[in-house]
């Protein structure tokens, strides 16, 4: 597990462990990510690396080179559209070495695709997300500068609220365009919201549009973590649209506590699946290929997690 020592990563190797797969945790000075000497040292032939070290947004591909070359398979956390296309660009090398590598294997993209295709509303031609995290539980530093980065403003940004969930979220860069339009090129528009949940702060992130702001933002990163930490939600909220060409799903997922659970899920379903079976997947997996709808429900339903089809 490499970034074990994190919020998420340390949430992902319990519930493996509880699920019975022996999860290994590793912090930045025993396997760095970007370190291919202390990746080749940490991981050995037929290995299921669950990967939560991020920001993937600045992430090279030496995780992968060196998974190649030890046959070991990949299932990361990654919503950043870079890492996406730096993993589809490498899709024929991925084939040609044997390994399965599942990325974006996280709310963003997994969910939404595997929920996508089960709406039953023809080809997909549009999606909408929103994002309402536990900020109580889940703010922390390397997600807040994550966030901050992602911001997408002009024509193409600003904010948007949910019809039927008590969301208002901010316009943010994610892979979600890149890895749905491969499975649906019909698909016209993919859009990721994220609502701060802490009162005040989507108003302030709205004025990070100016260089100078964004600057002083990330330096005041760590206090407003802090302040997240004591003003924020306790209770999450992550919901979907999808329109189609024969109608349009909305689908809503809320937890009082522990949300976090909705990005963890397809992921620690996947590395269960692919340390019981060698040949569960292979290649680069694509979203709607990573979990099923039935396994993804009941392991949220167990976890506290409502999923409702509005």
């Amino acid at each position: 597990m490499l970034g074990g020592r994190g919020f998420f990563g340390g949430h992902a190797v319990r519930l493996l462990r509880e699920a019975g797969v022996p999860a290994i945790a590793t912090a930045r000075a025993d396997a760095n990510a970007e370190d291919r000497r202390s990746l080749r040292a940490f991981l050995h032939p037929h290995d299921v690396v669950l990967d939560a070290a991020g920001p993937f947004h600045e992430r090279s591909a030496a995780l992968l080179e060196v998974a190649m070359a030890r046959g070991v398979d990949i299932v990361d956390l990654s919503d950043s559209a870079a890492y996406a296309r730096l993993m589809v660009e490498h899709r024929a090398d991925i084939d040609a070495h044997h390994i399965a590598v599942l990325s974006g294997c996280s709310a963003i993209s997994a969910v939404v695709a595997t929920l996508a295709g089960a709406s039953s509303i023809g080809v997909p031609t549009r999606v909408d997300v929103w994002l309402a995290p536990a900020s109580k539980e889940t703010a922390n530093v390397a997600t807040a500068r994550s966030l901050l980065a992602s911001l997408r403003f002009g024509e193409t940004g600003g904010t948007r609220t949910c019809e039927f969930a008590p969301v208002t979220g901010l316009a943010v860069d994610s892979a979600l365009g890149m890895q749905l339009t491969g499975i649906w090129p019909s698909l016209q528009r993919a859009s990721f919201w994220i609502d701060p949940h802490v009162p005040g702060l989507a108003h302030m992130l709205g004025l990070a549009r100016a260089p100078l702001v964004r600057a002083i933002f990330a330096a005041a990163v760590p206090i407003g973590v802090r302040i997240a930490r004591l003003t924020g939600s306790r209770a999450g909220v992550f919901a979907l649209e999808v329109e189609g060409s024969t109608g349009t799903a909305r689908w809503i997922a809320r937890a009082p506590s522990g949300s976090y659970v909705v990005a963890l899920a397809p992921a620690v379903l996947a590395v269960r699946r692919l340390a019981s079976d060698d040949h569960a997947y292979r290649g680069l997996v694509p979203a709607d290929a990573q979990v099923p709808i039935a396994p993804l429900l009941a392991f949220l339903r167990e976890h506290g997690v409502t999923v409702e089809r509005i």
